[in-house]
């Protein structure tokens, strides 16, 4: 009975080792990390990507057409400079929906990170809700189906030569799908006031005063030294 028993155990681990093995097998990582689910939706993988290319999600096309940071931003009210280190990041995406029904979107579906981010916060940026300028993107939205836009989003960050838009899939029922990260070098622009702005205003500033009228001080001073000594000479005669 106990050698039946011992062959009845090996015999369960046996098929259990090898379900195990055989659902392994089939569900495999992709390159990318990606998993498969029954449903056949993909999640877990990490997808890397640079500006330049066009990236595929379950939902959109994505592609960054710019990205450009500025010491400098001219906002509706006024120009603004950015605090000591940090950096404006204006960056221009085109997404397109490939998926079968509208999508309904948030501008912070597209978070910023960088590689020394430590304290790994979540870094949203601003639209059209909170600068009201033509041209960027709605706080919420819906992409309908087969839809394109070009929407602009800034960001506030850590002066830095890279960082990273991400974006990562969530579905309807919660279910959380791949995540991706594209690689950005943002061009540098020239703050609004340069050097070469700052030595043309002096300049005409110094030509301004230089053709200015000279000052009548002087002549009145020698009029009143004068009229003095026309009384100190009368009052010698007496």
């Amino acid at each position: 009975m106990r050698k039946n028993t011992f062959r009845h155990i090996l015999l369960a681990a046996v098929l259990l080792i090898s379900t195990f093995s055989l659902t392994a097998c089939g569900n495999r990582p992709d390159s990318n990390g990606s998993m498969k689910s029954e449903d056949g939706r993909k999640y877990g993988g990490l997808i890397e990507a640079k500006s330049d290319e066009v990236v595929h999600t379950a939902f959109f096309d994505m592609k960054v057409n710019s990205s450009k940071k500025c010491s400098t931003y001219q906002f509706q009210d006024g120009l603004y400079a950015a605090d000591s280190g940090k950096s404006y990041l204006e960056v221009e995406i085109t997404i397109t929906n490939t998926y079968d029904k509208d999508l309904p979107m948030s501008i912070s579906d597209f978070t910023l990170d960088y590689s020394e981010n430590e304290n790994k916060d979540i870094i949203t940026g601003y639209g059209m809700t909170e600068l009201g300028i033509d041209g960027f993107m709605d706080n919420i939205f819906t992409l309908k189906l087969g839809e394109s836009i070009t929407k602009s989003i800034l960001f506030i960050v850590d002066d830095r030569a890279e960082y990273l838009l991400c974006y990562k899939e969530f579905y309807e029922d919660k279910f959380e799908g791949d995540s991706y990260e594209i690689t950005l070098v943002p061009e540098m622009l020239e703050p609004a006031v340069t050097t070469e702005t700052t030595t043309e205003t002096a300049v005409e500033e110094s030509t301004e005063a230089a053709t200015e009228e000279p000052s009548t001080e002087t002549e009145e001073t020698s009029e009143e030294v004068q009229s003095e000594e026309n009384v100190d000479t009368g009052i010698d005669e007496e």
